[in-house]
């Protein structure tokens, strides 16, 4: 096992590294979660709760063996003896079979304890007429079990909504470090080769020294952006790790060199769209929403067991006896040989199952009504990212050719600066603006990602599309 578990431990990582390309791309990145994260194999555990509750639900309709056995002697006299057994087979519809048998001895018995020496076999069946016919404990608890399993595939369906939700937000910021660290690096490296030709003006007798120094605190400003976003990256990848495992029990980090593959602006833009066109049809079975439909139908079983109790409690038991014959097991039977009862009770002011029936009622209103609220608060939610991504993919746009034009004008005050007609203080500025909006573009892209990503998280929908 420990040989299999090394194998498969070398194999991941060599899938986390990316071999020489050193890149993990979001879906690999999602995977590797999916199939290995503990909170995907605790999800699986309550599947197992739910089976493990029905299991116990149909416990109660196990047939049942019984055996009695009393026996009184005192003075070399033999009052009484009585042996007995029996099983006991419950069925759905609340009615009991029985079948037993009874074998009695003794000097001092009772007449309605004499029976056949070898034994006497019976039969029955109990009837419930009034309470417990339509339903009783015993179906309620296992329509509750399964209502049970359907709750837990909902919380399952959550648990990993919001995992996968977690994990791909990580990731994002992850990829939104390295777009950061790119930039600070492009800063640095332009900052750096107008230093070096601004000494070389100097030298040349073309600039005065100060724009050396203007040069020497741009490439200190750039060197100390280029760290926060290396400190950022940093960070990033350490939240990552927490992210990666095997098998659910051994967690693992990235090798030192592997990055994000960049941001992709169009990620999951074609599955939110189809999910957006189809809302008004998929809400309505919401998870969450789901819920609030399964806790009314807890409530209708605890007002139809209520309802239930109102009936009298009627019960009808018919047991047909048959002695054990000299040469056989059972003697020839005899439909004048039977016990038959009945027995009826009722509670006279019904108060308990009155105010529990009103109650439930109550209940069902209350749960109607928190029904109706989550689910305006789920389409206003839902609704608002879907603004969301809109404004901020016009935003993008808008950014985009932002970046463009100020890259233009950056190249031009660099032709210009060349020809001496312009200056450092030019160039800086320049560059700087343009550098904001490269941060700020991938910014607007983050954000859009980030509202499709809980676009996603609210529809409960995120684990059938990434």
């Amino acid at each position: 096992m420990r040989i299999l578990l090394s194998i498969y431990f070398v194999f991941f990582s060599l899938i986390l590294i990316g071999q020489d390309s050193g890149i993990l791309t979001f879906r690999e990145y999602i995977v590797i979660v999916k199939d290995n994260h503990p909170v995907m194999f605790q999800s699986q555990l309550l599947d197992d709760m739910a089976k493990s509750t029905k299991r116990i639900a149909k416990g109660g309709f196990d047939p049942k063996l019984e055996a009695n056995w009393n026996q009184k002697s005192f003075d070399d006299k033999n009052y009484y003896s009585f042996a007995s057994g029996a099983i006991k087979v419950p069925t759905w519809y609340g009615i009991d079979l029985k079948a037993g048998y009874d074998r009695n001895s003794g000097d001092f018995l009772n007449e309605s304890d004499f029976i056949p020496t070898r034994g006497l076999w019976n039969a029955g069946i109990s009837v419930p007429l009034g309470k417990g016919l339509v339903i009783d404990n015993r179906r309620a608890e296992l329509k509750r079990a399964d209502i049970y399993q359907s709750v837990t595939d909902q919380e399952q369906v959550l648990m990993i909504n919001e995992l996968l939700y977690e994990a791909s937000i990580t990731y994002l910021e992850w990829q939104a470090a390295k777009a950061y660290l790119d930039i600070a690096n492009e800063g640095l490296e332009l900052a750096s080769i107008r230093l070096e030709g601004t000494r070389q003006s100097f030298i040349n007798g073309d600039k005065p020294a100060i724009d050396t120094l203007e040069s020497f605190i741009s490439l200190q400003t750039r060197q100390l952006d280029y760290q926060k976003a290396e400190q950022l990256l940093d960070n990033t990848t350490i939240a990552l790790n927490n992210y990666l495992w095997i098998n659910g029990e051994i967690p693992v980090e990235l090798s030192a060199n592997t990055r994000p593959e960049d941001m992709a602006i169009d990620l999951l833009q074609s599955s939110l769209d189809s999910l957006v066109l189809l809302q008004d049809q998929w809400i309505a079975s919401h998870p969450e929403l789901l819920m609030y439909d399964y806790k009314l139908a807890n409530i209708n079983i605890d007002q139809r067991l209520a309802k239930e109790e109102l009936k009298p409690d009627i019960r009808v038991n018919y047991n047909p006896l048959v002695g054990v014959a000299d040469d056989a097991l059972f003697d020839q039977f005899n439909a004048n040989n039977y016990k038959i009862g009945a027995t009826i009770s009722y509670p006279l002011m019904q108060r308990k199952q009155r105010g529990k029936i009103q109650l439930n009622k109550i209940k069902t209103q209350d749960t109607a009504f928190n029904r109706s609220i989550k689910n305006q608060e789920l389409v206003i939610k839902l609704n608002t990212y879907i603004n969301n991504i809109q404004q901020t993919l016009r935003q993008y746009d808008l950014l985009d050719e932002t970046v463009t034009n100020y890259n233009r004008m950056l190249i031009a005050e660099n032709r210009k600066l060349s020809v001496g007609e312009s200056s450092i203080f030019l160039v800086n500025s320049r560059e700087s603006k343009y550098l904001d909006s490269r941060y700020k573009q991938i910014e607007a892209a983050r954000k859009l990602i980030f509202n499709r990503l809980t676009y996603l998280l609210f529809s409960a929908r995120i684990a059938e599309v990434i």
